[in-house]
């Protein structure tokens, strides 16, 4: 018995400081187990309706046959569903997008909860699935929510280019000009996908910097 208490010892000690370091509870196995299948349960529902609007088609077996159609066909049937030329009427798409809306937003709601308590699930579930689920509700995503963020950078439970990206996404569906620079925006002059140029160099370097990211390039 004795054989076992210091390792157990030195367990609970290291889930102590991480606490303490971070302010986020401890995640025990059995506690990433169950994020973890919360966390891919929220990326089913964050699909459950996107995939009948994109591609204007409720009949489930319809919608897989769409959905396996080469690329430029789907790419097709997607901007016609866009344009309103085929697909479902414009009250079913209210409808689901009304249920959709609900799902993003007890996702959102509990997602932060989990980011907030635990941090950012980075090490038992993609970065880029985790920040699909926030982007789907940008207006939620304020400046102190990105503050918490910034923190689980800070704390290396966040990669600073999601970070990064996610911010300047934001910024962008709110019209603003990305601050990072890190994605690349269609620029409908050239007809082309390029990195943003910063409107303040300077600080878009400043802002890099605080989060590790290399000096912006032009």
């Amino acid at each position: 018995m004795k054989f076992h208490l210091l390792p157990f010892a030195l367990l609970l000690f290291s889930f102590a400081s991480v606490a303490q370091q971070t302010g986020h509870l401890p995640v025990t196995k059995t506690i990433k187990d169950s994020l973890k299948k919360e966390l891919q349960a929220m990326g089913v529902e964050d699909q459950r309706y996107r995939w009948q609007l994109m591609y204007g088609e409720l009949d489930p077996q319809k919608l897989a046959e769409l959905r396996s159609q080469p690329t430029d066909s789907q790419n097709r049937r997607m901007s016609n569903v866009m344009k309103g030329r085929v697909g479902i009427t414009r009250a079913q798409k209210d409808s689901l997008w009304a249920y959709q809306g609900a799902i993003d937003s007890a996702n959102f709601i509990r997602l932060s909860g989990i980011i907030k308590k635990y941090g950012f699930p980075k090490k038992y579930i993609d970065e880029w699935k985790v920040a699909t689920i926030l982007l789907h509700n940008s207006p939620l995503m304020s400046d102190d929510f990105f503050m918490v963020l910034k923190g689980e950078v800070l704390a290396g439970n966040l990669s600073a280019m999601e970070y990064a990206k996610m911010h300047d996404r934001v910024r962008s569906d709110r019209h603003l000009p990305q601050l990072y620079c890190v994605s690349e925006q269609w620029d409908t002059v050239t007809k082309t996908a390029k990195i943003a140029t910063p409107i303040n160099p300077e600080a878009t370097n400043k802002a890099r910097k605080e989060i590790g990211l290399k000096k912006w390039k032009g």
